[in-house]
């Protein structure tokens, strides 16, 4: 049978890919405990000795699924920070631009990969103990850059009050994932909107990291930290 030249071509999904897609999946809508390898299979159209061979077992399966999202974005935020600052040639960067390079990368992950929010809220909020340890190893070196930056432009405010703000600017990123509905939606909002939504977002963040503090640093109580970070 002749191949048809106008066809479009197709691609070839590895089998780890797949693995990996139908783990957001299933993961994303039920949670580490309720899902099984063999559910995890068949969701992928493998078999389960495929899923054995190239994760053995769920737990590395489930760390996986969710660094490969969450390593993405934190090398995305960080080329752009380094970008932004080799423009600028030295000088101090504007709390905007900060803050784009910060949140553009989730931004866009959030459209793109529609169950990733679920997987990343649940993550944040309550990951399972097996991930907490990598989480911590992680999280930290990924907004150290940022405190490093918002401090030079910002330098009337600790950095453990800038660390919380940061936090703070996190959950608004996870409502707008809430808001765009979670795991399993598909449908596409107007470019020029998506733009209109980014740009508030970043002036929003932006005027709560510059707002005064409610206390003087001397009399600021110990604050507590987001996951994974330390006092600077």
């Amino acid at each position: 049978m002749r191949k048809n030249p106008h066809a479009a071509p197709q691609v070839r999904v590895a089998t780890s890919d797949k693995l990996l897609d139908a783990a957001e999946r299933l993961f994303a809508e039920h949670g580490y405990a309720a899902v099984g390898m063999r559910a995890l299979a068949d969701e992928a159209g493998v078999n389960l000795n495929a899923a054995t061979y190239h994760f053995g077992t769920k737990e590395k399966l489930y760390i996986e699924t969710f660094m490969r999202r969450f390593r993405s974005v934190s090398a995305g935020r960080l080329d752009r920070l380094r970008q932004a600052e080799a423009k600028a040639r030295g000088k101090g960067l504007a709390v905007e631009t900060i803050v784009e390079c910060l949140m553009r990368p989730p931004f866009q992950a959030v459209l793109d990969h529609p169950h990733f929010p679920a997987l990343l809220a649940r993550n944040l909020f309550l990951p399972p103990s097996f991930l907490r340890d990598i989480l911590e190893a992680e999280l930290q070196p990924s907004l150290e850059p940022f405190v490093r930056v918002l401090s030079r432009a910002l330098p009337h405010l600790p950095p453990p009050l800038l660390m919380v703000r940061l936090m703070f600017s996190g959950g608004s990123l996870l409502m707008f994932a809430a808001h765009q509905g979670g795991a399993g939606r598909r449908e596409k909002i107007n470019p020029s909107l998506v733009e209109v939504i980014f740009k508030e977002l970043v002036r929003f963040v932006s005027i709560g990291l510059r707002a005064k503090p409610t206390v003087s640093a001397s009399d600021m109580p110990p604050l507590p930290l987001p996951l994974g970070t330390t006092r600077v």
